[in-house]
């Protein structure tokens, strides 16, 4: 019993060293935090599920491009699927205290950004995402998301520069129209995605949401 308490023991110390301890907030982190003026009971909680640096999130150009200055947001490196269970975990309570947390795709790499903010368009007004491929401004992919927002409620889950997968709060009751209005909007999303119209609903009645890409 006594060698079983001492391993346990030694185990919490080397977890507390190599373990907890580099979960916590850097001094640079927590000062970061602080200048932006953001919860830093999230942030910690963020950094314990990315397991990455926090860093000031990007500025954004008009042309959807990444920009050498900053944005009052913070992001943290993450896998994509990593990125998008987090943010599907943490998305309700960190909205709840007024933030907006999203998988960002930045150039050739994915992270989970905190922006403050309520409505979830404000996403993609940050990101800047569009489809100008098929002629679609940033505008444009924010009043079609409003549209599903009004008639659907949505969670934006993630978004880069020509993408974003966002989350329903009740499915469209009408799927074979829901899924023909998405292949308008978004060709991609079948002619290089899922091959047809009738797998695009499947997929979508699975996901509770819809993924899109304009290549």
């Amino acid at each position: 019993m006594i060698k079983i308490l001492l391993i346990i023991g030694i185990g919490m110390w080397i977890f507390s060293i190599f373990g907890g301890n580099s979960m916590k907030l850097t001094k640079e982190e927590k000062k970061l935090v602080n200048k932006l003026n953001f919860d830093i009971d999230l942030l910690t909680e963020l950094k314990k599920e990315t397991k990455s640096e926090l860093k000031q999130l990007p500025k954004i150009n008009e042309y959807a491009e990444v920009l050498d200055e900053f944005y009052d947001g913070i992001h943290s490196k993450c896998d994509e699927e990593k990125g998008k269970e987090i943010v599907k975990k943490l998305k309700n309570k960190f909205k709840n205290k007024g933030y907006l947390i999203f998988l960002f795709s930045g150039e050739n790499d994915f992270s989970v950004a905190v922006i403050k903010g309520k409505d979830e368009l404000e996403i993609l007004s940050y990101r800047r995402t569009d489809g100008i491929n098929y002629g679609y401004e940033n505008e444009d992919i924010i009043k079609k998301i409003s549209e599903w927002k009004d008639k659907y409620g949505i969670s934006v889950i993630g978004c880069g520069r020509d993408w974003l997968e966002v989350k329903f709060n009740k499915l469209p009751s009408n799927l074979d129209a829901f899924a023909n209005e998405v292949y308008e909007f978004c060709p991609d999303s079948v002619d290089q995605g899922v091959g047809e119209v009738e797998n695009l609903k499947l997929i979508i009645k699975e996901m509770n949401g819809v993924w899109l890409w304009w290549d």
